[in-house]
């Protein structure tokens, strides 16, 4: 990429789940996201799995998820079967991210709302953590004294938005003025430190595209299989790409004309089928057995809590809502543990081969992709990972780990339906040419840094 006399300055705006065929057939009606296009666009692979934990953090340290050990916003404890942990920054902050190496090199950053920066760290910079915040009493900001600040932004503390909560049971003309309202709001943060010029690194991420695709894919996509016509929401989510590129071009005017600006997704978005309730189809075939059936539908944790799992029989078990993520009951490594190290491969290829065989409604095959663990995952944390990760339908079909559903197929966890699930690919462009174009997220960082001549 070019140089400058002046010190070099990277803006990368972030627009989480991001799919590349929506921002591809949509770029004409977004003047200004078209003209970083128009420079340079590329379609990159995501981690596995295409969650915003882990791809983030892939993305901005360069590494592998099996360097974090993460694979969803929550982590599976060590020797428990079903007790799953909100992430924080505690658990990465060992993890040598690019604002640290900037750090060591006396340059300053801005991370705002980016998903895994909660707590905050102490970067030299500032930084706004995102939807991980618990509430607006907490330390959500460094330096400290930056919370006031973010308040008088925009108009106090009750005016400050963390996320859309329960947005999956939001009216959804509702939830799109909302969604829209969010934007304003996070960009008036955004522009409030992008303008203090005192940076050579500003990251932001925006999560309203994600929210927005989980709950209003069907009143555009005539191809989804729940489509619903309304003309006030059939170009909802465009809306809110329109709304994102008229800031865009706000913030761009903000800029020195020889800053290198990017914008990026984590991971893109695909219509939703259904869901495969794995877990009931483990226990039909015998991998994860139950000590008494469940009458209605349960989630396995509760199952568990209530002793009803019969672990010392259980094969295997699986976690997940968008992605089937697997766990083998390896001796030593789980409590309970029935299956021997000699027999773990040929237990993942054995488990792996029933869900590859999953079918849809009416006995149509699917296209499922299965990841085992040591093929795709390298690093000192691999230990922590499932052992066998599936996308059914390559992501058309969701999971579901809930138990007592009466058959394989659902639409909604416990938490409500989706309209759409994760896609495998990420959105990159950016208006300087890069000299090695990424192909995947891990190839970001490097790219950055380089940019920034360190």
């Amino acid at each position: 990429m070019g140089t400058s006399m002046r010190s070099p300055r990277v803006l990368i705006l972030g627009i989480d789940s991001a799919e590349p065929l929506q921002v591809e057939e949509w770029i004409e009606e977004l003047p200004n996201l078209k003209q970083l296009y128009e420079t340079f666009y590329t379609r990159v692979e995501s981690t596995v799995p295409p969650i915003t934990i882990p791809a983030w953090l892939t993305t901005f340290s360069g590494l592998n998820p099996g360097y974090l050990g993460l694979y969803d916003l929550k982590y599976r404890e060590p020797r428990t079967y079903t007790n799953y942990k909100l992430y924080n920054y505690r658990l990465v902050k060992d993890i040598d991210f690019i604002w640290n190496r900037l750090d060591r090199l006396g340059l300053r950053s801005i991370l705002c709302f980016v998903p895994g920066t909660y707590p905050p760290p102490r970067i030299n910079g500032y930084v706004v953590s995102g939807f991980f915040t618990p509430n607006t009493k907490s330390n959500f900001t460094h330096p400290s004294r930056l919370r006031e600040e973010v308040f008088q932004v925009v108009g106090g503390e009750d005016k400050y938005i963390i996320d859309i909560y329960e947005f999956r049971s939001i009216e959804p003309k509702k939830l799109l003025r909302l969604l829209l309202d969010k934007l304003d709001h996070d960009f008036k943060v955004i522009k409030y430190l992008v303008k203090s010029g005192n940076w050579n690194l500003a990251i932001a991420i925006l999560m309203s595209i994600d929210r927005a695709q989980h709950t209003l894919w069907r009143f555009f996509d005539r191809g989804h299989p729940r489509y619903t016509e309304d003309p006030e929401l059939k170009e909802g989510l465009l809306d809110i790409y329109r709304k994102i590129d008229q800031e865009l071009g706000d913030l761009l005017a903000v800029l020195r004309d020889d800053d290198v600006v990017i914008v990026m997704s984590d991971h893109g978005a695909k219509r939703m089928y259904y869901r495969v309730n794995v877990n009931e189809l483990l226990r039909e075939e015998g991998f994860l057995r139950v000590k008494e059936e469940p009458s209605r539908p349960i989630s396995l944790r509760d199952m568990d809590m209530k002793g009803l799992i019969d672990w010392e029989r259980t094969t295997a078990w699986a976690w997940g809502a968008y992605i089937a993520q697997v766990w083998i009951n390896l001796k030593d490594r789980e409590k309970k543990g029935i299956v021997s190290r000699e027999e773990y491969e040929d237990t993942c290829r054995e488990v792996a081969e029933v869900l590859s065989r999953v079918k849809d409604p009416d006995g149509r095959k699917l296209d499922n992709r299965v990841f085992f663990k040591w093929d795709v995952y390298r690093g000192d944390r691999v230990e922590y990972m499932p052992d066998i990760t599936v996308y059914f339908d390559n992501l058309h079909y969701g999971a579901n780990a809930a138990l007592g559903l009466p058959d394989l197929y659902s639409l909604a966890t416990f938490k409500g339906p989706d309209d759409s699930n994760h896609g495998e690919y990420a959105i990159f462009m950016c208006n300087n040419k890069p000299e090695r174009p990424p192909k995947e997220l891990e190839d970001i960082a490097d790219l950055i840094l380089n940019v920034l001549n360190v």
